[in-house]
């Protein structure tokens, strides 16, 4: 079936293909920059690309050697200007994705205690900047569970890594600032649930988070009927990986002001499943999808350019 889709083999497997995203993803920044600090979010970004690499060839998500899912997260977090804006929660995607690496690490692991240390200090890390990111403790539990990593260690080594972090802030309020209240500042912003308001979003990123939206959730069911070749840690953890944007979805759903910082989060599911169908599966489905996937992207960044040169 590749005498059919050699494009789709040239884009999914080449050399070529993440060098050229890097390049179009800087030419896409320059021209959407506004401010210095948009070069941190540029930077941030880079590394996720670069942790998207280190995780297929860690946990061997896809059995060829591939760099399309750093390419399509590179291509399609350059066609969203709105995402450049530097604030705190620029950090939130990037402490999310190391956390996913270090879960995925307690699979069957002997040392499965450190690695759940180490992803769930990331979480915590990650709230004090976000703290609606804590409603996926429990799915990170629950996926423990899959991973053949859940016990009463991993459970406490769990919580060890959620305290950390607040515990440090409290000894520096405590002693330093005398507010030792507001190290519960966090805590209360995640009970206190946001009414959903869609009034904030504007038209580029209610766009960019459909499109991405739709990608990521054909990529992800079509590759879920192709893992049957896989090992069955690839398929644990492809599993694992779609139900964690499965929860991102819905998270941004009932908290759209967020979305700048769940939608990358969104997108790096989308990347590995589409990179898992696209570099493995060669049909009819996936000769029309790939066309499709790249032509979305096109559409998706001339939109999304008038619309910040138009408003600029």
């Amino acid at each position: 079936m590749i005498g059919r889709n050699k494009f789709q083999y040239r884009i999914a497997t080449g050399r070529i293909t993440l060098p050229a995203a890097i390049l179009l993803a800087v030419i896409v920044c320059l021209i959407n920059t506004k401010q210095l600090t948009d070069g941190i979010t540029l930077g941030v970004c880079a590394v996720m690309a670069y942790m998207l690499i280190e995780m297929n060839t860690a946990f061997a998500l896809i059995r060829t050697r591939t760099a399309f899912p750093p390419a399509m997260f590179m291509l399609f977090f350059a066609a969203c200007p709105f995402l450049y804006s530097f604030s705190t929660q620029t950090w939130v995607p990037l402490l999310f994705l190391a956390a996913i690496y270090s879960l995925f690490q307690s699979y069957e692991s002997r040392y499965a205690s450190t690695t759940i240390f180490h992803a769930f200090l990331c979480m915590s890390i990650g709230s004090l900047f976000m703290p609606h990111i804590m409603y996926f403790i429990p799915l990170f539990y629950i996926l423990m569970g899959s991973l053949r990593s859940f016990n009463w260690r991993t459970f406490f080594a769990g919580l060890m890594g959620l305290c950390v972090p607040y515990l440090m802030l409290l000894c520096y309020h405590l002693y330093i600032t005398h507010t030792p209240e507001v190290t519960y500042a966090p805590l209360v912003e995640v009970i206190h649930f946001m009414p959903v308001d869609y009034s904030a979003l504007t038209l580029s990123q209610i766009i960019s988070w459909a499109t991405i939206t739709v990608i990521t959730a054909v990529s992800s069911t079509q590759s879920l009927t192709h893992t049957y070749q896989d090992k069955v840690q690839t398929r644990i953890l492809l599993r694992s990986l779609i139900a964690i944007g499965g929860g991102i979805l819905l998270l941004t759903v009932l908290q759209p002001q967020h979305l700048n910082a769940l939608l990358p989060i969104l997108l790096i599911t989308g990347s590995i499943t589409s990179g898992h169908l696209l570099a493995l599966t060669f049909n009819r489905f996936t000769r029309i999808f790939l066309p499709v996937v790249l032509s979305l992207w096109g559409l998706l960044f001339l939109f999304n350019l008038w619309t910040h040169l138009f408003n600029s």
